[in-house]
């Protein structure tokens, strides 16, 4: 199925090109959230028409995330339980991070935010990834320690 992206897709393409998709893709995520347009005749032309405001919001999104990306600290601490043999009781998520940054005022939401080997699950530095846009990825050293019972 072919669609006219109207905004650069990480591993798809940039906007305005035509690429070929499945159609599920299509259907369930590219149009409804605004990200493509069916490609038609028609369309084709109102994107060449719309293409340079369609390249100024894209290039208003890079800077929005280039800004972002430079309040991002380098590393956060995260204090959870810990089992005897060093384990977290649970693990540390997305949702986690996304939740510890936010009480430092930064809001990145949880689908931006890539953990490579899943969900954290022991004491120690793990190096995550931030994608703000698919132009910027950030590296951010999450560190988990045990919590102290006093």
């Amino acid at each position: 199925m072919n669609v006219i992206l109207l905004e650069k897709i990480q591993n798809l393409g940039g906007l305005g090109d035509l690429v070929n998709v499945k159609s599920g893709y299509a259907r369930n995520f590219l149009i409804p959230y605004g990200k493509a347009v069916w490609a038609t005749d028609s369309a084709r032309i109102k994107v060449e028409e719309r293409r340079q405001e369609l390249a100024k919001l894209e290039e208003q999104r890079l800077d929005v995330a280039r800004a972002k990306a430079d309040t991002l600290p380098e590393e956060i601490r995260v204090i959870r339980k810990v089992s005897e043999e060093g384990k977290l009781y649970g693990s540390v998520s997305a949702s986690d991070v996304a939740s510890e940054l936010q009480e430092r005022g930064i809001v990145v939401g949880r689908a931006e935010i890539s953990l490579p080997q899943g969900p954290i699950k022991e004491v120690g530095e793990t190096t995550i990834d931030i994608l703000l846009h698919p132009e910027i990825r950030v590296e951010l050293r999450v560190t988990v320690e045990a919590e102290h019972s006093e």
